[in-house]
Parts: structure tokens; sequence; C-alpha cells
């Protein structure tokens, strides 16, 4: 056959053998194993840990807000008559209206006509503790709004 060339394909079996031998088995030494679990928890608690606080800021920030919208709900009868005080219905209605609207629940107290408490809980999913059976993390604020009457003059009285 003139023109044909013919190539033998065939690897011989030594260095078949040789080429196994340098790729390894795809093993993972005992060493490298438990630093890639270790490293993967503390990147999971890290992640958890930063929920958490973020948690606590929007809960603070959250009931703060809503006790400043309770806080500007007068009286207007009671304003006219001198005296600085909220509306206890509309004080209510307005912080629970600011928590619905930031979807966090909440209470809202009315310890005095011019005292406003606000208590928040946020839940969140965890990421790693889930795995040791703490699914959620519950992160809670709380906030007063204390009413300060000023007098025209800008004295407080």
């Amino acid at each position: 056959m003139a023109g044909t060339v013919v190539i033998n394909a065939a690897v011989p079996a030594e260095r078949d053998d040789a080429f196994q031998r340098e790729r390894g088995g795809g093993a993972v030494s005992a060493p490298m194993a438990i630093a890639a679990l270790a490293l993967l928890v503390a990147i999971g608690l890290g992640i958890d840990g930063a929920r958490a606080a973020q948690g606590l800021a929007t809960a603070d920030a959250v009931a703060e807000e809503a006790a400043r919208a309770a806080g500007q709900v007068l009286d207007v009868a009671a304003l006219r008559g001198g005296t600085t005080t909220v509306d206890p219905r509309g004080a209510v209605a307005a912080a629970n209206a600011h928590l619905a609207a930031s979807g966090v629940e909440g209470t809202v107290t009315l310890l005095s006509g011019q005292h406003i408490r606000v208590e928040t809980r946020i839940t969140r999913p965890t990421v790693l503790l889930g795995l040791i059976g703490r699914p959620s993390i519950t992160s809670t604020g709380e906030a007063d709004a204390v009413l300060v009457p000023i007098a025209p003059n800008g004295d407080p009285p």
C-alpha cells in the first residue's frame, strides 16, 4: 500500500502504570480533610454571627422608628388644655402600622401619656447552626419614646 501510514496507538503497559502513579488515586489526606471541614465551619459561623448582629441592629432600629412614630401622635384636646400627651389609640396604631410596614413582630406599650415602649422580635433562618439543631436566630430590640414638652421660647418646663 503506497502512501499509507500505519500508527500503532497501543501504549506500553509500563508507561500506563507510571501515568496512574503520577496522577495519584484522588485521595485526600486526613489533615487536609479536617482543615477543609474547619474552614467550612468557621465560614458558616461567621455568616450566622453576622446575620445575628444584623438582626439586632434591625430590631433596635425598627423599634426606635416605631416609638418615634407613636410619639408624634399627640392628643389634640389635651394639648389645647396645656398638657402634652399622646393619643393612646392613635399612638399604638401608628407604632403597629410601622411594625407591620417593616415586616417585624412587636409589642407597643403605653407606659404613661408621655412614655411609649416598643419591643421587637426578628427571626431569621441560620446557615450552619441549623445542622446542629438551631434552625433560626431570634433578635430582639427595644426603644422608648418620651415626650418632653418645650415652651414656645424653647425652654423645657
